[in-house]
């Protein structure tokens, strides 16, 4: 049985996923990937990294931001050009 805490790291996750680090934290940073926060370091619960492989299992909300974040920086794209 899975813990509910957030005990993957965010190296945890890019050794499983076989990306680099980086890659790990701007997903989430960018609302793609669900994470909890601590301070500066990105934990994950097992429930999360299953939603990252497998993004059927992705709840709503974290859809929902994702699109908001890609308006956003489409809106940035135009204010900067």
């Amino acid at each position: 049985m899975t813990s509910p805490s957030a005990n993957l790291t965010a190296a945890d996750i890019a050794e499983r996923l076989n990306v680099d680090v980086e890659t790990v934290r701007r997903m989430c940073r960018t609302g793609i990937w669900s994470a909890t926060r601590i301070g500066r370091l990105y934990r994950f619960t097992e429930d999360q990294y299953l939603s990252i492989i497998d993004p059927k299992q992705a709840p709503g909300p974290t859809q929902q931001r994702r699109r908001t974040q890609q308006r956003e920086n489409i809106d940035r794209l135009f204010r900067n050009h």
